[in-house]
């Protein structure tokens, strides 16, 4: 059986599972490890290393790798493998870095891994709300025809266009590269607003209380607090205002809205409906079940080549 190595490197936490020809997850479950994203290359490389060689351990010996697949925040150079991530606080120790050659460098001289490894393996990048998308597609077919704007929304807003089950990275309908997070939008950028850093400003901005996370303001939202549900509506409020023009522009038939903010949809569900209320076509809106599994699984569809 093939199999494909999965890691979502992600700015707090990295993700990882082998992933089968199929898409379905081969390892027990998915692996969190720290990301150690403040540390020095060679800590990293190494880091990344042994997360690729632990998921070796977890499933049976007879599995083929095919391939590593990594899904990376931008800015980066996909094609490449060429982190251009500088001073946001998260992997500078990359940049300019060509991951794909010191990576295979490094598996190449590790017997552990040789031994399970097809003789060509692969290793490729994409960015991990793309990776989000193409995953949700391999577990909902429905999302293979038509036009998807899929939006995780976490630290930040990812987010990926797909018509037919393909990202759609250039063309006038769509922002460049897919991406809405650098929009203009209530006088900063979408990504300052729909996020978790918006949530928590928003509530300090409307009730004038610091909160500690995004959690903090939906167990009290969840207990009927007034401040803390008012938060949620002007969220959602924000949302819809801050994706209907794409809406408009790429008129998708479903969105796909993951991450773990999207945990407290039933919170910001109204505000979002009703700012959206005006924005024709309709649109049917759906829940990843599991975003995390989604990014994992979307690395199979880098390798369908």
């Amino acid at each position: 059986m093939n199999g494909f190595i999965a890691l979502d490197v992600g700015g707090t936490s990295i993700k990882s599972g082998i992933i089968s020809d199929s898409g379905q997850l081969l390892s027990p479950k998915i692996s969190h490890y720290p990301s150690h994203s403040l540390e020095d290359l060679g800590t990293l490389l190494n880091h990344f290393t042994s997360i690729i060689i632990d998921e070796l351990k977890n499933v049976s010996s007879s599995i083929t790798i095919q391939g590593i697949g990594m899904a990376f925040p931008g800015p980066f150079d996909y094609k490449n493998g060429i982190s251009l991530m500088q001073n946001i606080n998260k992997y500078d120790a990359l940049y300019g870095i060509d991951l794909h050659h010191v990576l295979k460098v490094k598996l190449d001289s590790c017997e552990a891994f040789k031994a399970q490894a097809a003789p060509h393996y692969s290793i490729r990048f994409e960015n991990d709300a793309s990776l989000y998308a193409l995953g949700e597609t391999v577990q909902d077919e429905s999302l293979m025809t038509g036009k998807v704007l899929c939006l995780c929304i976490g630290t930040g807003l990812g987010s990926a266009f797909l018509e037919d089950g393909k990202l759609i990275t250039s063309r006038q309908d769509v922002p460049p590269n897919g991406w809405v997070y650098d929009t203009p939008f209530l006088g900063s950028i979408i990504d300052n607003h729909i996020s978790a850093r918006g949530i928590l400003k928003l509530h300090e901005q409307l009730h004038g209380i610091s909160m500690p996370d995004v959690k903090s303001i939906a167990d009290l939202a969840l207990q009927g607090d007034l401040y803390a549900l008012t938060t949620f509506k002007y969220f959602g409020k924000h949302f819809g205002e801050a994706i209907s023009s794409f809406l408009k522009t790429f008129e998708p038939h479903t969105l796909v809205i993951g991450g773990q903010i999207a945990k407290s949809y039933t919170l910001f569900e109204s505000g979002l409906q009703a700012s959206l209320a005006t924005c024709p076509p309709s649109v049917h809106i759906e829940l990843s079940p599991d975003s995390s599994l989604s990014t994992l699984i979307g690395v199979k569809q880098l390798f369908l080549d």
